[in-house]
């Protein structure tokens, strides 16, 4: 793991270029100035990345001559963010760390829970609803609707235009809290009567799952009705073990008022785990469910998910704000990073983040996870999930 320290002026460049190096796998230091006298060990920091619009370089070269002897760590005059990625890549000795040439992916396009946040505070991370994208073994699977389908959509119609073909979609719905299915009236393909749209449910979570959906596109909420999109959407509910086309795939309860449900998928490149809306309990009180069962599930959520190769998990909460949270069906990160340690996931995605959560806030959140990580001794990877991330298995 690289470490760097990035200078700027300016709170919403350090926290960019924070965001974009941890997501690369980096240790960041974020600080507002370079300090006379205070220089880096070039044993534990591999690179200086400064602010060139806030820092000029004669600010930079006056620091340099007050050391008073060579520095030997890599300084960048970073011109703008949009070179952020680039400037990592360019330091990182091992190249890309993901198989860039696999077809089977993990996309991002909704990450918040609760409700969608726009705004200058969470355009880092995103401000959809819970929306990801599965391309495995040559299917197309989408895990809940949340505003994050809309995005999708729009990329999915380019992709069809691209190939001149139509599209075939699998979309598993958890629940139909409105955050998971909001964005299911705005799915462009769906429109496509040339296009085919499978929508499943688990059986034990929501039974009806079509009048569930369509509810929200009577005429009351929505100018059109689901009977009326021209793709025609087959909606319909599964059981505990289910195939799409080669993908296996496992369905069990999380802990989440209303029920909700987990999926395990094992594909040829390894398994992938999707636990949008969990509540891991910390104090061992009873949450919406008795203890004991409660626990019962747990123990089970473990042995399901034990050695998966990347688990997307809820991480809306931190433990200090989950003693007021009791009951309301998320997690505190750091009881994620402990399950997902003790189930031995190789890499944990966190997910479902908070409305209240700014990117400076998640990127800290992102630091203290993996500290405590590596506190325990774990080699698993942890990632904050981000609108636009891919994860190539």
């Amino acid at each position: 793991m690289k470490n760097a320290i990035i200078v700027s002026k300016d709170a919403h460049w350090r926290t960019v270029m924070e965001g974009t190096l941890l997501g690369r796998g980096w240790q960041v230091a974020a600080v507002e100035a370079l300090i006379p006298g205070d220089l880096p060990d070039p044993d534990h920091v591999d690179a200086i990345m400064v602010d060139a619009a806030s820092i000029d370089a004669n600010t930079v070269s006056a620091w340099l001559n007050a050391e008073g002897h060579k520095l030997s760590i890599p300084l960048i005059m970073a011109p703008d963010l949009s070179h952020a990625e680039g400037l990592a890549y360019e330091l990182e000795s091992e190249g890309a760390p993901e198989n860039a040439a696999s077809p089977n992916i993990i996309r991002f396009w909704g990450v918040r829970g609760s409700i969608p946040t726009p705004g200058a505070d969470t355009a880092y991370y995103g401000g959809n609803t819970s929306c990801v994208e599965l391309s495995l073994d040559g299917e197309l699977i989408i895990l809940d609707a949340g505003s994050g389908i809309r995005t999708l959509g729009m990329n999915l119609m380019g992709r069809a235009a691209a190939a001149k073909k139509p599209l075939e979609m699998t979309l598993l719905i958890s629940h139909t809290h409105w955050d998971h299915i909001q964005g299911l009236p705005f799915f462009v393909p769906a429109y496509i009567p040339t296009n085919k749209l499978h929508v499943l449910g688990y059986s034990a979570v929501r039974h009806h799952l079509a009048e569930v959906l369509a509810m929200q596109m009577e005429p009351t909420y929505f100018p059109v009705s689901m009977n009326d999109m021209p793709s025609h959407p087959d909606v319909h509910e599964v059981d505990d073990h289910f195939s799409i086309g080669a993908v296996k795939a496992v369905a069990f309860f999380t802990n989440h008022p209303g029920r909700c449900a987990g999926f395990r998928f094992e594909t040829s490149a390894g398994s992938v785990a999707y636990v949008s809306d969990n509540e891991i309990n910390h104090d061992g009180q009873a949450t919406h469910l008795p203890r004991e069962t409660a626990e019962h599930l747990m123990q089970r959520m473990v042995d399901t998910l034990h050695g998966v190769r990347v688990l997307i998990h809820d991480a809306q909460y931190t433990r200090a704000e989950y003693h007021s949270k009791v009951g309301w069906g998320h997690s505190a990160f750091e009881d994620a990073v402990e399950m997902a340690g003790a189930a031995g996931v190789e890499r944990l995605v966190l997910f479902h983040h908070d409305p209240m959560r700014s990117d400076a806030d998640i990127n800290r959140i992102l630091r203290e996870a993996r500290a405590l990580s590596a506190k325990h001794g774990w080699s698993m990877r942890i990632d904050a999930a981000r609108e636009g991330m891919e994860i190539h298995l």
